[in-house]
């Protein structure tokens, strides 16, 4: 419509307000839409950022850096450490050279003793030795002790040489007999003496024999 004066007059119809309608919510839909996803981008890459590392440009991500080693405080390797073993209630021994094959010393064998079979004897041991007999001194005086059977003068004959009689072993007459005899003698005062100490120890039937 015009309107006296020039003026125009704008008419907008049912039909045009309807569709100016529809474009503001449709823009309001794309701006809606648009804000979502930059705001759904941002807290992924936030994500991203705290868990793997922080996006670089291009879509790839950065790798975290592995924690650095800090090297030990003196107080901190101090304790870390095992006190040292006490060196007397454990006795050290030296470790091996290398190729040097350490061997344990054999134990000694042990030889059983020979055994004797069933029926043989055990050794006998040695008789003792006996007196040999002798021929007396001729000129030289004796006192004889005794005459026996040849075992057992020989055996009066040790008894007085252990009292330290000079003491031999002679022939008598009689067969199977022989006569002990102890000297020789020069002289009288030496057969007084000897005769007095073989009546001491027993032998007081001895008697001068002069050869």
């Amino acid at each position: 419509m015009t309107q006296p004066g020039g003026d125009k007059e704008l008419v907008i119809g049912n039909k045009q307000l309807m569709s100016l309608f529809f474009v503001v919510v449709a823009l309001c839909g794309v701006f809606f839409a648009m804000g979502y996803m930059i705001g759904r981008n941002s807290t992924h890459a936030t994500l991203a950022d705290a868990s793997t590392g922080t996006p670089v440009p291009g879509g790839q991500r950065q790798q975290p850096e592995p924690p650095r080693e800090t090297s030990a405080s003196p107080a901190d390797s101090a304790a870390s450490t095992p006190p040292p073993a006490d060196s007397s209630s454990t006795s050290a021994t030296p470790a091996p050279e290398a190729g040097v094959q350490t061997t344990k010393p054999e134990p000694p064998t042990r030889t059983a003793p020979p055994t004797r079979t069933q029926g043989e004897e055990e050794p006998k041991a040695k008789p003792a030795s006996t007196a040999r007999v002798s021929v007396p001194e001729a000129g030289a005086s004796y006192l004889q002790v005794t005459a026996l059977p040849k075992s057992d003068a020989e055996a009066v004959v040790k008894t007085l040489r252990e009292q330290s009689f000079p003491t031999i072993l002679a022939t008598s007459s009689k067969e199977g007999l022989y006569r002990v005899l102890v000297g020789p003698y020069h002289q009288t005062t030496q057969l007084s003496e000897a005769k007095s100490r073989l009546k001491s120890i027993g032998f007081g039937s001895a008697f001068v024999q002069k050869q």
